[in-house]
Parts: C-alpha cells; structure tokens; sequence
C-alpha cells in the first residue's frame, strides 16, 4: 500500500495557479525530496497533504483512503500527519517533555516521550526549555514531536534553513537516519539542490506548479528530462552537436541535438593547437572550476583538482573524462 497518493492535484490562488495537475505516489517507507525553486508550489503542495489548505480538484489518498476528493475532506488533525517546519514552532513555556508529548494522546506518554528524545540524541533534555536550546537542538525536538503519535506520513517544510551551514549538513543526515531507522515514509521540501539529492530515495522537481520530474536522485541528476531540470539541478554547460567538437558531444549523435556535460564531465589539456580558452578560474577549495570559451562560441566549465592550477588566457583542449557521457536534452524541453 502506498503511504501517500495524489491524483490530479492543482490548486490556484485568484489568477495565480500554484499547483497544477500533480500526481505521484509515495512507498510506504519512502523519503521523498521534493525541490525547487521559490514559488513552484512545493509548499503549498504540502500544506494540501496535511489539510491546511483544501484542492481545487484531485484526490489525496493517505494510507489507502480518501482524505480530499469526492465530497471528502478530513480534518488535519485526523489525517495522522506528522509536520515539521522551518520554524520549529516549538511551545516557548513548555518544557522539552511536555513539547515532545504534547500530540500523544494514548499509552505510556512519558515512555514515548523519553523514546523520542532517545531517537534524536537529547537524552536527558526533557526538563529545559527552547530558550535553553540551540538552533540544531531545537529542529530535533520538533522532529520528536512529530514523531512521537506515530505518524503515518510526516512532513518538512524547509527545516534546515535557518541552520548554518555546517550544522545543516550534519542535522540533516541525522534526520534522514532516524526516518530511515524508524521507517517512517515522509515528504521533504526544499530548495536546496544538494539537499534533495542527499536525502531523498527519490527527488521530485517542480517547475511553475508541476513535477517536472521525478525519479532518484541518480537519474535526476546524470539523466535530466529537461533543460530545467538540468540546470537547477547542478551546474550545466549545453552544446549543440555537430557544432562543438566531437571530443565533447560525442560523434553518434545526429547534428544539432542539444546536449549537456557538467563540469565533472570535462577535462583539458594545455596546448597552443587546442579549440578553447580558459576565461576564468574558481578557487572553490578542494578544486579549480575553469570556464572555457570554445572558438565556436560555446562555454563550458571544467573542474580540476586544488593542485592543478592554470593560468587564465591559456589555451587548451576540452574533452569528456573517461566514462563520461553527455546527455541529449529533449528539443521540447
């Protein structure tokens, strides 16, 4: 049974259509990232799952039944709906105990409130206050307390994003291991392009209200259905068949198809007989990213390793690493 499905799921604000005609499906021990940039939809995509605001028109199935559709329309606080936000939106006087067991309503509530901050590693941190905690301390109390009623999907609107960098990384991957550990299936929206492919199963890409794609992570990013979706998924160069040298799209491909490379798919060699130039350098700490103009006019980005460093004006030959590929990108896209 699928933890979560939506069929036909738009939603439009006065002329404005925020989501349109969303469908997908989510396992039931699934963790799906949903990216893209701002004013997609994501959220408000999510804010349907959860109830807080109704579809237009579509169905959202959790667990199996109708929670929107067909004259149904169940109440948040019924659909066992685990949510977490960028705000934490913990209590301020309550205590971490009584913030984690606030949604338990059944059983031993303070076995499972002592199980949760278990989970998340803040043992013994029931009796201080989110005042007393930091940003990352905070973000995993929210998570206890979504998890603590055992939902039956959870999910996070942007949680990280007012982490630091560092911590994000760290709290991030934690979170992913608890849901993964507890098998809890969850919807994870961000912005973030590297977030999505470190976290999801599977990362769905929105554009203007509609999934662009969906697939893992892998694919979405070495096998792009669109120029969009190449683009914002990683840093892209796209070269026309037949144009550039075949070194860098490849000579099976019929003249004018539009390809991709990334800047992991391409290397260069100094010298005076080669068909490019290095424009500028990126220090980026663990490596150089050149910026090569072709003498066909097209650019395209290289990266090399710290130690490798080559001085900008120096003329070169661009062609695909070993094992690498460029990707065709369909003309409609």
């Amino acid at each position: 049974m699928s933890a979560l499905v939506l069929d036909g799921v738009s939603k439009r604000f006065d002329d404005v259509v925020a989501v349109d005609d969303v469908s997908l499906q989510l396992g039931e021990h699934e963790l799906l990232a949903l990216v893209g940039p701002s004013g997609c939809g994501k959220s408000t995509l999510l804010r349907m799952i959860a109830g807080l605001q109704p579809p237009e028109s579509g169905t959202i199935e959790l667990g199996g039944q109708t929670v929107d559709g067909h004259g149904v329309a169940v109440a948040p606080e019924r659909r066992g709906v685990g949510l977490v936000f960028q705000e934490h939106a913990l209590f301020p006087h309550l205590t971490v105990d009584d913030n984690v067991g606030f949604g338990v309503r059944d059983g031993d509530r303070g076995g499972r409130v002592a199980e949760m901050l278990e989970l998340v590693g803040l043992r013994g941190y029931g009796r201080r206050y989110p005042h007393e905690l930091s940003g990352g301390e905070r973000q995993r109390v929210a998570l206890a307390r979504a998890l603590a009623p055992r939902p039956t999907l959870l999910l996070l609107d942007e949680p990280f994003a007012s982490l630091d960098p560092n911590l994000r990384a760290r709290v991030r991957d934690d979170v992913a291991s608890i849901l993964r550990t507890t098998r809890t299936p969850a919807v994870f929206v961000t912005h973030d392009q590297n977030e999505s492919l470190a976290i999801g199963d599977r990362v769905a890409v929105m554009q203007a209200g509609r999934i662009a794609q969906i697939d893992t992570p892998e694919r979405v990013f070495h096998a792009p259905t669109s120029r969009f979706v190449a683009a914002f998924m990683g840093e892209a160069s796209f070269l026309i068949a037949g144009t550039e040298p075949p070194a860098l799209t490849g000579d099976d491909l019929p003249a004018g198809t539009t390809v991709m490379v990334r800047p992991d798919d391409v290397t260069f060699e100094p010298t005076d007989a080669g068909d490019a130039l290095i424009r500028s350098a990126e220090f980026r700490g663990s490596a150089w990213c050149y910026t090569l103009q072709l003498d066909s006019g097209g650019e395209l980005r290289s990266t090399r390793s710290h130690l490798e460093r080559i001085a900008v004006g120096t003329r070169v030959a661009p062609r695909l690493r070993p094992g690498h590929r460029p990707v065709p990108i369909p003309i409609s896209s």
